[in-house]
């Protein structure tokens, strides 16, 4: 590069890194499709996407048609806990929203809303039996269509693999879960350490009936601070590496403006409820209740064994938090008959939402969805009754 070249290029980066402190919003591009609000209670909401009219989308530099035709069956995205539901669309040319809808699906997404302290008693029973199916009713309502398809992600898997066990009679034809961890104790060194810690567990259960129930909510409440640094210190070698190349890269505005929007997903977290925390640890990760197929949530005990719409589970290949023989324990404890595992690139994260998404995971997710979605009709016709 000539000398002028690289004092241009030292001035872009010193103004670059002088904006990214003091106007860090510039280059934060999450939540930017169109959406209206269709069904609210409390702090949850469901929401509907509509994609602006354009012959194409730009997927990472990729173009994507923009499909005329609507599949008959609608999509309800569900997110995991502690992280906001703009995940799936986290920004214009990574936004698994986008994706979907280019493809041909009416695209809806569930928001758990952001509880604080005050909502530390949410408990799993307020997500599965009570908003799972408002939600599920809410699409129906809005779409007309007689059944949705569901896709989840790391627990929002687990919320609808609880919800359809819990409710036979669920109108959900297909669900697609991207790294749930159905067999805590199968996760790598975390399974491992779990798997330990739930003999003695288990036995100091059995022998003094001892229980975490009693306990506050609020000493098992995580703020959404508290969960982004645990969730960075699952790999502090990446959050270096990253950050290295951040310096390297701070004259190009695209490079900050992908690194800043993508670092808000664990920069702007949100808190985990404390009774579902306690919940968690008793049932999933000490009783590991899931992997043998049952689990009680509230009045309701959700067999996994009733999951009988069509599945397909993804797993991440480098995944430290859900690993895919965590994952993958999901094949022999459904009962669809129509059911799929695979194994894509990524880790937690990336499977999700990285660069290599949208080629393997989302493409994959739209090819085996679309032909178990129903006849298309053309964009904005309704369905029948």
């Amino acid at each position: 590069m000539s000398q002028p070249g690289l004092l241009k290029s030292g001035l872009r980066a010193i103004r670059h890194a002088v904006e990214r402190r003091r106007h860090p919003d510039r280059f934060i591009l999450v939540d930017q499709t169109p959406w209206e609000e269709v069904f609210r209670d409390d702090i949850m909401s469901v929401r509907r996407y509509r994609l602006p009219a354009m012959d194409q989308i730009t997927v990472d530099g990729e173009p994507v048609p923009v499909t005329g035709t609507s599949a008959r069956i609608p999509l309800l995205l569900v997110p995991a806990l502690g992280i906001h539901a703009w995940t799936f669309d986290i920004m214009p040319n990574r936004s698994m929203v986008r994706y979907l809808m280019a493809r041909g699906f009416d695209v809806y997404l569930l928001d758990w809303g952001r509880p604080s302290a005050s909502q530390r008693t949410l408990r799993l029973d307020t997500y599965v039996n009570d908003w799972m199916p408002a939600a599920v009713h809410a699409v129906r309502q809005d779409s007309g269509a007689d059944g949705i398809s569901l896709l989840g992600y790391c627990m929002g898997g687990l919320l609808c693999m609880m919800y359809l066990g819990g409710h036979e009679d669920a109108p959900v034809a297909n669900l697609v879960t991207i790294a749930s961890p159905v067999d805590f104790h199968k996760s790598g060194a975390y399974g491992r350490l779990f798997s330990l810690v739930s003999v003695p567990a288990l036995k100091a259960h059995a022998w003094f009936r001892l229980r975490l129930e009693p306990l506050d909510d609020s000493l098992f409440h995580i703020p959404a601070n508290l969960l982004s640094l645990g969730f960075k210190l699952t790999n502090p070698p990446g959050v270096v590496a990253s950050y290295l190349d951040l310096v390297r890269n701070i004259s190009d505005r695209d490079y900050v403006t992908e690194y800043m929007t993508m670092g808000q997903w664990f920069n702007d977290m949100v808190d985990y409820p404390g009774a579902i925390v306690r919940e968690v640890i008793e049932k999933m990760i000490i009783g590991n209740d899931i992997a043998g197929g049952r689990i009680h949530i509230g009045q309701r005990s959700a067999r996994l064994a009733d999951v009988r719409c069509n599945l397909l589970a993804l797993a991440g290949s480098t995944d430290r938090i859900v690993t895919i023989r965590a994952a993958r324990a999901v094949m022999r404890l459904v009962g669809a008959q129509d059911k799929r595992f695979e194994v894509v690139p990524g880790g937690h994260a990336g499977v999700f939402a990285g660069s290599k998404a949208p080629e393997h995971t989302w493409r994959l997710i739209a090819d085996w969805l679309l032909p178990r979605s129903g006849r298309m009709r053309q964009r904005g016709a309704q369905p029948a009754a």
